[in-house]
C-alpha cells in the first residue's frame, strides 16, 4: 500500500505519467470495487455499468418525479417563496404585512380619506424598520435548502436512464423498463452531474420544514410522503459513504485522479427580494392613490378654468400621439398635457379677456405706481410671447419637422435596432426640457399678472382707492363691471396656477 501512495503522489505531482503508474492505480480501484457492497453495479473486466445500477436510478426517478412536476410549475415557485418566509414571520410582522396587502389595501382606499398614502407610506417604514431578526434569517436559509433539493430533483434521470434502455420514456412508471449493461465512459457525463447536485443527506427537521411548506403549496396534500423522502436521503447517504460512484467515475474516463465538486448554488436572499417585491407593491398603491387625487384635482381644476370638454389646443406634442412611444416603452410626452392646457388659456382668456381688460387697465388707467403698472404690463407681454415658443415646439414633432422626422425614421426601426431607444428617449427627453423651460417661465409671468390683479380687486373697492385713480372713468369702457371682470380672471389665472403647478409636478410619495 505504501507503494501505491507513493505512486498517486507521483502521478498527480508529474506532467507525464507512465501508463504503468497509471495502470496500476486503476487495478487498484478494480480492487475495491471489487470490495465494495455495490460491486454488482460495475462489471470490472468488461469495464461496464450493470443493468442494476440503472435500475437504482429508476427506484429514484420514481420517487422524485412528483416532485419533478411540483417544482417546474412557476405558480408553485411564486407560492413557495411567500410561504417559505411567511412561516417564519413573528405575528406583529405578520400584521403588518397583510395590512400592506394589494387585497386589503384596496378595501382601504374605498373608505379612507386622503390621509392614506401617508399612512401607508409610515407603515411600509415600519414594516422595513422591524423586518430583521434570526427567524427571517432562517426563512433564508430554508429557502436556499429548497434550491439545493430543485437542482438534485430536477436533474434529467431519463435522460440518464435512456441509455440503458433507449425506449424508455419521461414519467412511464407503468411499463417495466428493459435495462441492459452499457459501457461505463458512455454515462461519464450524466454521472458527474448527479454527484454534483446530491442533497445534503442528513435526516433533519430541516427537510421536514420543506415538505410542509410544500404540502401546504399543494393544497395540503404531500407531493410525495415524508417517509419516502428519508428512505430515499438513507439511500442516497449509504450510496455515498461507499462511494461506488466515484469509484465508477473514474473507472469510465480512465482517471484514478477524477474528482467532481458539489455544486451548490450561490445564497439567495430571500426575505431582501421578498421585501423589494413588497416595497415596490405598496409604492405602486401609494403611487396609484396619488396619481388618483392629482387626476381628480387636475379634472376639477380644469374644469373651473375651461369648462367641460376636452382641449385640443396642440397638434403633435399629445397624449393621443405619445401612445405608440407608450407601447414601445420609451419616453413620452411628460408635459403634454399643461403646455396644451397653457396654450388654451392664452388664446381662451390672455388674448381675449385679459387682453381687453389689460388695454383699459395700462392705457387708459391713471397709475399712482408706475413699477407696478409695468411689472403687469411686462409680465403679461411674456405671458404672450410663449406662443410662439409653444407652436415651434409642437410643429417640430410634424413629419417634416426636425424632432418628427428624426422621430419617424427610428421609430420604423426601433423594433430590430435596439440602439434606436435611447436614439428616440434623448430626442423625447429634448423635448419634454425644452416644454418644462417654457412653463417654468410662462406660470411665474402669469402669477404676477395675477398678483395685480387681486390687488386691483382689492384697490377698485377701496375709498379713496390707490392704485388706479380714474376707476369711474375706466367703467365706461367695459361693457360689464370692471370689479366683477377682475375678480372672475383673478379667480381663473389662480385656478390655472394650481392646475400648472399639479401638471408639472411629478408624483411624490
Amino acid at each position: 500500500m505504501p507503494d501505491v501512495i507513493g505512486k498517486v503522489i507521483n502521478f498527480i505531482s508529474r506532467d507525464t505519467t507512465p501508463a504503468s503508474d497509471k495502470d496500476i492505480l486503476l487495478k487498484q480501484l478494480n480492487k475495491e470495487i471489487a470490495q465494495n457492497k455495490y460491486a454488482k453495479f460495475f462489471r470490472v473486466k468488461q469495464r461496464e455499468v450493470d443493468a442494476s445500477f440503472a435500475q437504482y436510478f429508476f427506484n429514484i426517478y420514481q420517487v422524485v418525479y412528483p416532485l419533478q412536476t411540483f417544482l417546474k410549475n412557476p405558480e408553485n415557485e411564486a407560492k413557495i417563496k411567500q410561504i417559505t418566509l411567511e412561516a417564519f414571520l413573528d405575528k406583529s410582522i405578520k400584521d403588518m404585512v397583510k395590512k400592506l396587502s394589494p387585497d386589503v389595501i384596496a378595501d382601504r382606499r374605498r373608505t379612507a380619506g386622503a390621509e392614506l398614502a401617508d399612512q401607508l407610506g409610515q407603515e411600509l417604514s415600519n414594516l422595513v424598520s422591524n423586518f430583521d431578526s434570526p427567524k427571517i434569517a432562517e426563512a433564508d436559509w430554508c429557502y436556499n435548502l429548497v434550491r439545493l433539493l430543485r437542482q438534485f430533483v430536477l436533474f434529467n434521470f431519463c435522460a440518464l436512464l435512456k441509455k440503458f434502455d433507449p425506449e424508455m420514456r419521461e414519467g412511464d412508471f407503468q411499463t417495466l423498463p428493459k435495462f441492459t449493461e452499457v459501457e461505463a465512459n458512455f454515462i461519464a457525463p450524466e454521472l458527474a452531474t448527479f454527484m454534483s447536485v446530491m442533497p445534503d443527506t442528513e435526516i433533519s427537521s430541516n427537510w421536514k420544514m420543506v415538505f410542509e411548506i410544500f404540502k401546504y403549496c399543494n393544497g395540503g396534500v404531500d407531493v410525495i410522503p415524508p417517509v419516502q423522502w428519508n428512505n430515499l436521503l438513507s439511500s442516497l447517504k449509504d450510496i455515498n459513504q461507499s462511494k461506488i460512484l466515484d469509484l465508477i467515475g473514474k473507472m469510465a474516463v480512465g482517471n484514478p485522479i477524477w474528482e467532481v465538486k458539489r455544486t451548490i448554488p450561490e445564497h439567495k436572499a430571500l426575505s431582501a427580494e421578498w421585501l423589494e417585491i413588497r416595497c415596490e407593491e405598496v409604492h405602486a398603491a401609494i403611487s396609484g392613490i396619488l396619481g388618483s387625487q392629482k387626476n381628480a384635482q387636475v379634472n376639477a381644476l380644469s374644469t373651473a378654468v375651461f369648462g367641460a370638454g376636452e382641449i385640443t389646443a396642440l397638434e403633435f406634442y399629445t397624449v393621443a400621439k405619445e401612445r405608440i412611444l407608450l407601447d414601445k416603452g420609451l419616453e413620452h410626452f411628460v408635459y403634454a398635457p399643461a403646455l396644451g392646457h397653457f396654450l388654451a388659456f392664452i388664446r381662451e382668456y390672455i388674448e381675449r379677456e385679459i387682453q381687453e381688460l389689460c388695454d383699459i387697465l395700462l392705457v387708459r388707467g391713471q397709475w399712482t405706481d408706475i413699477v407696478a403698472s409695468r411689472a403687469m404690463s411686462e409680465s403679461y407681454h411674456e405671458v404672450i410671447g410663449i406662443t410662439k415658443e409653444i407652436l415651434e415646439l409642437d410643429e417640430s414633432l410634424d413629419d417634416n419637422g426636425s424632432n418628427g422626422a428624426r422621430l419617424r425614421g427610428a421609430l420604423l426601426r426601433v423594433d430590430r435596432d435596439r440602439t434606436q431607444r435611447r436614439y428616440i428617449n434623448n430626442i423625447i427627453s429634448s423635448v419634454n426640457e425644452e416644454a418644462l423651460n417654457i412653463l417654468n417661465r410662462a406660470t411665474p409671468a402669469l402669477i404676477v399678472v395675477g398678483k395685480h390683479f387681486k390687488m386691483l380687486m382689492n384697490d377698485i373697492n377701496k375709498k379713496p382707492s390707490e392704485l388706479i385713480m380714474n376707476w369711474k372713468e375706466l367703467a365706461s369702457y367695459s361693457k360689464l363691471p370692471m370689479s366683477q371682470r377682475i375678480t372672475v380672471m383673478y379667480q381663473k389665472i389662480n385656478y390655472f396656477v394650481q392646475l400648472m403647478v399639479l401638471e408639472t409636478k411629478p408624483l411624490e410619495e
